[in-house]
């Protein structure tokens, strides 16, 4: 019994993981991400390499209890990005999808993905996420 509880459990945190990425790449319009990278840029450059370090660490630190969750989580970033496009070389599915999301549950967002101010909005949103995981963390203490 114990194990149909958890694989319910499971499958529910898979499902809002994936449906999660809908809301997060929604709102990264108003986090700064240039819509053609600017590696000669040093403050692209520096900014990316934080976001890589820490995205590493956090899956380190993660990954063993949460993998599967994190796989559901980047799984329109796997097919869309990493394998139509590279492999099949196939226009994303998924994106279209979540742009139409965009537009029609947050149309009055601002397009601030060319401004580098818009690391504030970014590091607001990944500090909220912080802040709920480690409450979630600690609830199940």
């Amino acid at each position: 019994f114990p194990t149909i509880l958890m694989c319910v459990g499971i499958l529910i945190s898979c499902i809002l993981a994936f449906l999660s990425h809908f809301l997060l790449d929604a709102l990264g319009i108003m986090t700064y991400h240039p819509y053609e990278a600017q590696w000669k840029n040093r403050f692209f450059l520096v900014y990316h390499v934080v976001i890589y370090i820490g995205t590493f660490t956090l899956i380190l630190i993660f990954f063993k209890n949460y993998w599967w969750v994190m796989i559901f989580a980047m799984l329109p970033d796997i097919i869309d990005w990493y394998t139509l496009r590279p492999i099949w070389k196939k226009d994303p599915v998924i994106h279209p999808i979540i742009d139409a999301y965009r537009a029609k549950f947050f149309p009055a967002l601002p397009d601030f993905k060319e401004k580098p101010w818009a690391v504030i909005p970014e590091f607001i949103f990944l500090g909220l996420l912080g802040l709920g995981i480690f409450l979630l963390l600690e609830l199940n203490k």
